[in-house]
């Protein structure tokens, strides 16, 4: 860690002498680098205008205003220098370094850099748009929901129809269509058929597992099959990002197997199709229906609705850090 010489006034001497913040005071000074002095100074002067305008008062206030507004800079152009060289900033790394807390899209934006989480967010939000005009155009009258993440089983979007009553709950999987869609995946949309009796697995990948496995599905070959052929995909050495992008999420996927070793559950998959149909006999199959990426395309043009089969193409070829949109939010949907 390179030291650089720089002098700061009492009540920042105190604040960091009172709670031992010594070494985070010097990690931010390293990081703020040449021009740490001039950022001190800019941050004390600050502190006294704060005060002055009755702000902030008292010295130990004063002392953590400062200490606060370094830190911020410091996080600043620590995410900058991370991005130059390819690298993603964390949370734990920012409240290591500089001792600042608080959400990483936020601080991503003040840094002038979308976050990772942020442009996954505004994928996932462009396909929902997409997807919900479809439904909304096959079934009039429905009514939609987005369920809370936290509150148990939370797929992405849950359609209820009254009268006659039925329920079917969807996942989407929004990512470019070089990627592959796991076993780990199907295995989700088969613990939200299991507890809603309906559900639609919705991608925009070309590439599912739909094929291996048949007409009946089975959480243990699904395990077992699936971690075999994500190890395969993941022991390959990547040379380009769309393979390094291929093998994150086999080892993404191999974790999640893992993980549900022995919950047993067996269902049916059928055809969008045919799951339309029973809806709309309000008789829901209770089975399980996935859709690629161009087969929701190709529904959405039969349905008169070409600018949306165009944003799901979109999905489907621009990367995640050059996808954009002027009218959808990037943040986390939550109703």
């Amino acid at each position: 860690m390179t030291r650089f010489k720089v002098t700061y006034g009492a009540p920042l001497r105190r604040y960091v002498n009172k709670h031992g913040l010594q070494e985070k005071l010097q990690s931010i000074i390293s990081l703020l680098g040449e021009d740490a002095q001039e950022v001190l100074d800019w941050a004390e002067a600050e502190a006294r205008r704060r005060k002055s305008e009755g702000q902030d008062g008292g010295e130990s206030v004063t002392g953590r205003v400062v200490f606060n507004l370094i830190a911020e800079e410091a996080a600043v152009r620590l995410v900058r220098y991370n991005q130059s060289r390819g690298r993603l900033t964390t949370k734990s790394q920012v409240s290591q370094l500089t001792g600042r807390k608080g959400e990483m899209p936020v601080l991503y934006q003040e840094a002038g850099v979308r976050h990772p989480q942020e442009a996954r967010n505004l994928r996932h939000n462009i396909f929902h748009q997409s997807f919900l005009a479809l439904v909304s155009h096959l079934f009039p009258g429905i009514s939609t929901s987005v369920p809370t993440t936290g509150e148990g089983l939370t797929p992405d979007l849950i359609i209820t129809h009254h009268d006659p009553d039925w329920t079917l709950c969807v996942e989407y999987k929004g990512y470019r269509s070089v990627a592959l869609l796991s076993e780990s995946e199907v295995l989700k949309a088969m613990r939200y058929q299991e507890a809603y009796g309906s559900a639609w697995l919705v991608t925009t990948t070309m590439k599912t597992v739909r094929s291996l496995y048949g007409a009946q599905l089975s959480s243990e070959e699904l395990v077992e099959r699936g971690i075999a052929r994500l190890e395969r995909i993941a022991k390959k050495k990547p040379f380009t990002d769309e393979q390094r992008e291929i093998r994150g999420i086999s080892k993404k996927g191999i974790k999640q197997l893992e993980k549900v070793r022995g919950i047993n559950l067996r269902c049916r998959v059928v055809s969008a199709d045919e799951m339309i149909e029973s809806c709309h006999l309000a008789k829901p199959l209770k089975a399980l229906a996935i859709t690629t990426g161009l087969e929701l395309a190709d529904m959405l043009e039969k349905a008169g609705l070409s600018e949306q089969a165009t944003q799901v193409r979109r999905i489907m070829k621009v990367p995640t850090n050059l996808l954009y949109s002027d009218s959808v939010t990037s943040l986390r949907l939550t109703s």
